[in-house]
């Protein structure tokens, strides 16, 4: 009897992890709901497959893909798609890679080869891809534009946009690679921190960090961020400075990460009111000057240690 209850129980937990992980990747059809919760598609199955077996997660995973593929369409099936195989690498990476910086960028570097191989089948090209994107975002910006022109702005303003319109584009196209991987690498992110909260227990397996306010970015690091401002100024070479560029960014982007966890570090430290602390995260993330401050924080910290991380980790007679 007790076995039948037990069966019952887990067939039931199976079919509403399926349910809710299937519900938060439909969730991309209502754009703010999908911007917050399609990313979490993995995490019910993440959940039940770290609780009652690796197998029944990874089937899971693959079952849902193909009932997404079969039901949905190839978009949303591909778009579960991605979902599923980032489930599938934590599977296979969790307690594997103890470093979190590892564990995070390689999943992502997964995760944007698959995608970019995917976005590579559907266009055919990258010529055509970039055409695509270029007019998709001219369209959403003319119709954002448009809509600013009614809420009152002035016909100066708007034609000065429009005219600078094709060289905001491209940039933001030469940028669109480090843009999709440090997107990638924050779903990643979201995905285990929300891991780690469901089961606290396994944080000492998973991670070699007792908490993430203690987290820095590897040392060598700076030496990309050295080479690849000197190719910035390198006159020609327009590839070259552009992948320069790219990986600048998702470099700015680690250093971003070491400055919050600097500024989560002493709001911990001093017992910073909640409120005071998401006031300061909402003005770091919408406010440009704070978020290069936030950078700069966290470039400084590799030589002020101002967590004092390093002096920790001495031994007492090293500290002394």
């Amino acid at each position: 009897m007790r076995w039948h209850v037990q069966r019952f129980g887990l067939i039931s937990r199976f079919a509403l992890a399926l349910v809710l992980s299937a519900l938060l990747c439909l969730s991309v059809v209502i754009p703010p709901a999908g911007v917050a919760l399609a990313p979490l598609s993995a995490q019910p199955v993440l959940s039940f497959g770290l609780r009652h077996g690796i197998a029944w997660g990874a089937g899971m995973l693959a079952l849902v893909t193909s009932l997404f593929a079969v039901f949905f369409g190839q978009a949303l099936g591909m778009l579960y798609g991605f979902f599923a195989l980032l489930g599938g690498m934590l599977f296979a990476f969790l307690g594997r890679i103890r470093a979190i910086e590892y564990l995070v960028l390689g999943t992502s570097a997964v995760l944007f080869v698959a995608m970019g191989s995917v976005l590579y089948y559907l266009f055919g090209s990258w010529s055509a891809m970039v055409a695509d994107f270029q007019a998709s975002a001219a369209k959403h910006v003319t119709a954002a534009l448009a809509v600013q022109e009614k809420m009152g702005w002035s016909r100066e303003s708007i034609d000065a946009v429009k005219e600078r319109l094709p060289e905001a584009i491209d940039a933001m196209l030469r940028m669109l690679p480090a843009l999709l991987f440090i997107t990638t690498a924050v779903i990643v992110l979201i995905n285990v921190v929300l891991l780690l909260r469901r089961f606290p227990e396994r944080r000492p397996e998973w991670l070699s960090l007792e908490t993430l306010r203690d987290w820095k970015a590897p040392e060598y690091l700076v030496w990309g961020l050295i080479a690849c401002g000197f190719v910035m100024f390198i006159p020609g070479l327009e590839s070259l400075r552009a992948a320069a560029a790219n990986l600048l960014l998702v470099i700015g982007g680690c250093y971003f990460a070491q400055g919050l966890a600097v500024i989560a570090f002493f709001f911990h430290k001093n017992n910073v009111p909640r409120f005071l602390r998401a006031v300061t995260y909402v003005l770091i993330m919408f406010q440009q000057i704070f978020t290069l401050l936030v950078v700069g924080l966290g470039l400084f910290d590799l030589w002020g240690d101002f967590r004092r991380l390093s002096k920790d980790n001495l031994k007492p007679s090293q500290a002394a």
